[in-house]
């Protein structure tokens, strides 16, 4: 599996309520592939917001990392990942759709997933029912069905974020996820994250998954 480059190229700063401080983790741009006419730079244009209402302990903020994909002047993907982890995918299709992958390199089993479909209607519907049980019915008289997940798991955090954890038989690594859908009058909006990790690193999961709730679409700065 190829690497992509993501280079330290500044810091994020998180303030959270419980902290009178803003701590501060390492930013990694990453360095991605673009198919259409226009290529962004790979570093921001200014410096990023504080991000509010993270958590991360102080005695386990040295293991994380910020990635960020630029995507434009105003705005790009910002994700949480363990610092080590390496690039595998950043993806920018003609289409408008992101698709980033990362994983550990010491196991590569342990690797994660992110998804925005772009303005792809079909795609979003598609996805959106698959995931949104109560948008299935929806989805196929839109004639965009996609097969539904076994969920181990599965809890609405409001009526546009779903996480859930896929059931599986007999394997090593547990499937985390969580996933955003808007519908407009004219358009459909889907973004996902998978990480899968064995179940002693479930904690680091659902971390990258809080980070992602507060952030699923594109980041705007």
């Amino acid at each position: 599996m190829s690497k992509q480059p993501a280079v330290q190229c500044g810091v994020l700063k998180l303030e959270q309520s419980s902290e009178k401080r803003i701590k501060q983790i390492p930013l990694y741009c990453i360095s991605g592939k673009f198919y259409g006419e226009y290529i962004p730079s790979n570093l921001p244009h200014k410096e990023l917001p504080v991000i509010q209402g993270i958590s991360l302990p102080s005695s386990d903020s040295t293991r994380w990392g910020a990635y960020l994909l630029n995507e434009s002047s105003t705005y790009g993907y910002l994700m949480l990942a363990p610092r080590h982890w390496e690039v595998t995918l950043a993806d920018t299709g003609m289409d408008g759709s992101v698709k980033i992958e990362m994983r550990d390199p010491a196991d590569p089993g342990i690797h994660m997933t992110y998804l925005d479909v772009g303005p792809c209607m079909g795609c979003a519907i598609g996805k959106i029912g698959s995931l949104f049980p109560a948008k299935k019915k929806w989805a196929e008289e839109q004639g965009f069905a996609e097969d539904t997940p076994v969920f181990k798991s599965r809890v609405e955090l409001n009526e546009h974020i779903v996480q859930y954890r896929l059931k599986k038989d007999a394997e090593a690594y547990e499937t985390y996820g969580a996933a955003f859908q808007y519908l407009g009058q004219s358009n459909a909006m889907f973004t996902m994250l998978e990480i899968e990790v064995p179940a002693e690193k479930a904690q680091d999961a659902q971390t990258m998954l809080d980070f992602y709730t507060r952030n699923p679409g594109t980041f705007v700065y």
